[in-house]
Parts: structure tokens; C-alpha cells; sequence
């Protein structure tokens, strides 16, 4: 066996939470591991935009500056636009009064990004193994989890005997699927295109969401405008996989296309870049279902964190915040578990509350918008009242974005805005 050794917590999957997982806990002085079987920096299907709520999160663990250094883009905001042509548009800043850092988010492309977040986490100690393809889970003799096994990009085995096993490794998580947590199979059922093209007859400083029978397009700008020759927008299709999967299948480029044509509100601004899509550049990724629940995200001797911890649905791009936020949450419990000398670190309950704090309002919404944006005729009529409730617009856009908490759409006068456009006197605080 090429590689055998013991360390305090190996962390499968090198993306923004199992960097931010490791970078911490490495910073705390402990011997981490990540594994990954991609090298970075490597694409992936993402709409690269981080919620206004995700940038204090990073400066709080010491990674802005790197993520900065990619020249990310800065969106004020978000327009959405509904099946039938109307729309609404709001802004962070009217709820970002008590953090400078929220009246814009971030938006980079996930291969520079993650790449900053790793480079941070390096630099901090922890050890990153690209190519390690990690296969089962190691188990001692009461089912305790004590380390991982799998194949390197040479096909040789490893092992590594660790005190905490992270499973960061994302939707299809293989740690999840081996500790036995997935709770059932997608019931909603999207899959997503992305994609990245350079120029826009009107170049945005927002984010826009347009709405249709049973798909949602997403664009936005993801690098500065002085990061690049001619403005990148990463374009990002998202679809009920029941109705279309197949027309995918038979070929995403030419389905990415036609289906812009679907969206007349925007099309006709994409004229100048959408015959790019007819070559073989720039790359399409795919990705979905997205809704994907676990029973439990802690067992002794593991721990769950970002996508792999459960997920719903990318609509309110909230799934980068929510890894931050979880790798936080998990780094600190797992820390105290660590100096507390468990040989193996116990199922981590204070992690496990904390992070079901952290997605509960967040899914609630989600589940929302999603019954709403799935019926067009709901979907225009929910719009124009926002468009006449820009109060309430902006409360939306505020707790999709991580600026406001999720009961912030509970007060009685967004609900009357929101089904009868009476603006509420001002944003809930």
C-alpha cells in the first residue's frame, strides 16, 4: 500500500467547505488532510455568484484577500423577471446598513475560486492530495469511523487512519452513501447547464433571474471588468429534469441554445455571444438533481459539511454561504472534540444543531420560491407584487442573500406585500 499514516482528521472533497473545514482547523494546530480527486484549479458547474452574506464570512476566516486577489465581480444586487415580461429589481444596500461588506457580493468563477480558498488553506498547514479517489470508510470493531481507503491517480491503494473523518465531497457523496445518511432519493428534480461567455451587449452590475415554464436562467458578471479583455458572464440554465432530461441527453449545447430563445427578455441582449455556443467552446457543465437530504450529518468518528450535508435547490444561490457558515460551525466543535483527547472525536451534536440552524430558514424559503417559480401564472402574479412592494423586494433579495434572517418574510406586512402589493414602511431589521 503506497500511502499509510495516521492524522488528526482527513476531509474528503477540496471545495469551499472542506477547505474552510481544513484551514481552520489546521490554523488550530491540528495534522489535516485533504483529499480530492480532481487537481485544482478544475472547472465546475456552478453559478458562481456568492451571497452578499458569504464576504464578511471569509474575511472573518482570513480568506478575502485571496478570494479578492481573483478579482471577483461585485453585484449589487439582483432583477428577476417572470414568465410573463414583469419584474422587479433590488439592491443589497438598503439592508447591508451595519456592514459595509454586504452591500455587494462577490461573484468568480468556482475555478479560481476555490482555488484562492485551498492556496489559503495551505498556507495554514494543511497537507492537499490531489488524484486520491477515496472509497470506503475504515471501521474498528464497534463500527466506529477510524479512517478512509481508496486509490491514487496510479491506481495504487492507500489508507489513512485518522481521528475525524469530513465528508466535503458534495452532492454524491460517497462519504454519506458509506456512513449510511442519505435519507431518501430526490423528489425535485433539476438539473443545471453552465456555462461562461465573454461579452454582453449591455454589460450588468446585477444579477438576473428569468423565469419560464419549468426552467430559470441565471447571468451575472463574475470576474471585474479590468480582470479580462471583454466582460465574463457565467450563464447558468436550470430545468425540471422530468420534462427535458432526455432533450439534454441528446445533446446540451444545442438544447442551451434553443432554449435561450425561451426567454425574450434576455435573448435578444445575448445576440452578439450566443453563436459561441454552436462551437466547441466554451465548455457546457452539467449538474443536478440538487435535493438531496441526510438523516443526520455527525456519526462517531465523521462529520458532514457543505453540499454533502443535504441539499435543495440552487435557485437562491445560497449553497456557497451555507458551506462557509457550516465549515465554521464544524471546524469549532470539532476542535474542542480534538484538544479534548477522544482517540476517536464522538458524534459532533453541538455542530449538527448548529448547522440545522444555519439551513433551516434558508430551506424554508427555497421550498417557497420553489412552489411559487414552478407555476408561471403564481410566479407573474408573485412578481408584480414585489415590483409594487419594493420594500418587500429588497427583504427577499436581503434573506436570499444571507443578509437577513429567513423570519424576516414572516412579518405580516411583507405577506400583504407580497399578495396584495401594499409596501411595508420599511426593510424589517
Amino acid at each position: 500500500m503506497r500511502h499509510a499514516e495516521s492524522v488528526d482528521v482527513a476531509i474528503v472533497g477540496a471545495g469551499p467547505a472542506g477547505a474552510i473545514t481544513a484551514l481552520l482547523l489546521a490554523r488550530a494546530g491540528h495534522h489535516i488532510l485533504l483529499l480530492d480527486r480532481r487537481t485544482f484549479p478544475r472547472p465546475k458547474p456552478c453559478g458562481d455568484c456568492l451571497s452578499a452574506g458569504a464576504t464578511p464570512l471569509l474575511r472573518r476566516v482570513g480568506a478575502l484577500a485571496d478570494v479578492e486577489a481573483e478579482h471577483p465581480a461585485r453585484l449589487a444586487g439582483w432583477r428577476v423577471v417572470a414568465p410573463g415580461g414583469s419584474s422587479f429589481h433590488a439592491s443589497f444596500a438598503p439592508a447591508a446598513h451595519r456592514d459595509p461588506d454586504l452591500a455587494t457580493a462577490l461573484a468568480l468563477p468556482r475555478d479560481r475560486l476555490d482555488h484562492a480558498l485551498l492556496r489559503a488553506a495551505t498556507r495554514e498547514g494543511a497537507r492537499l492530495h490531489t488524484g486520491f479517489r477515496v472509497t470506503d470508510l475504515l471501521r474498528d470493531p464497534h463500527g466506529r469511523i477510524v479512517g478512509v481507503v481508496g486509490r491514487d491517480s496510479d491506481g495504487a491503494p492507500f489508507a489513512f487512519a485518522t481521528r475525524l473523518v469530513v465528508g466535503a465531497d458534495g452532492l454524491r457523496s460517497t462519504i454519506a452513501r458509506r456512513l449510511g445518511l442519505i435519507r431518501r432519493a430526490p423528489r425535485l428534480r433539476k438539473l443545471s447547464l453552465s456555462t461562461h461567455l465573454h461579452g454582453l451587449a449591455e454589460p450588468i452590475d446585477h444579477g438576473e433571474l428569468h423565469l419560464a415554464d419549468g426552467a430559470c436562467l441565471g447571468i451575472a458578471p463574475v470576474l471585474a471588468a479590468d480582470a479580462a479583455d471583454a466582460p465574463l458572464h457565467n450563464l447558468t440554465l436550470v430545468v425540471d429534469a422530468r420534462r427535458f432530461a432526455r432533450s439534454v441527453a441528446a445533446g446540451a449545447r444545442a438544447f442551451l441554445r434553443d432554449a435561450l430563445r425561451r426567454f425574450p427578455g434576455l435573448a435578444p441582449r445575448l445576440d452578439a455571444t450566443i453563436h459561441t455556443l454552436a462551437a466547441e467552446h466554451p465548455p457546457i457543465l452539467a449538474s443536478g438533481p440538487f435535493d438531496w437530504p441526510t438523516r443526520d450529518i455527525v456519526a462517531h468518528g465523521a462529520a458532514l459539511v457543505g453540499d454533502a450535508a443535504g441539499y435543495f435547490d440552487p435557485f437562491t444561490g445560497q449553497g456557497i454561504f451555507q458551506a462557509l457558515a457550516g465549515a465554521l460551525a464544524l471546524a469549532e466543535s470539532a476542535d474542542d472534540a480534538l484538544r479534548a483527547g477522544h482517540p476517536i472525536v464522538p458524534p459532533l451534536r453541538p455542530y449538527a444543531r448548529r448547522h440545522a440552524r444555519i439551513v433551516r430558514g434558508a430551506r424554508a424559503v427555497q421550498r417557497a420560491i420553489d412552489f411559487v417559480t414552478s407555476r408561471p401564472s403564481l410566479a407573474d402574479r408573485a412578481i408584480r407584487r414585489l415590483a409594487d412592494a419594493p420594500a418587500t423586494a429588497t427583504t427577499l433579495v436581503a434573506v436570499t442573500g444571507d443578509i437577513l434572517p429567513a423570519r424576516s418574510l414572516l412579518s405580516p406586512s411583507a405577506i400583504l406585500a407580497l399578495l396584495f402589493g401594499l409596501s411595508p414602511p420599511e426593510v424589517p431589521r
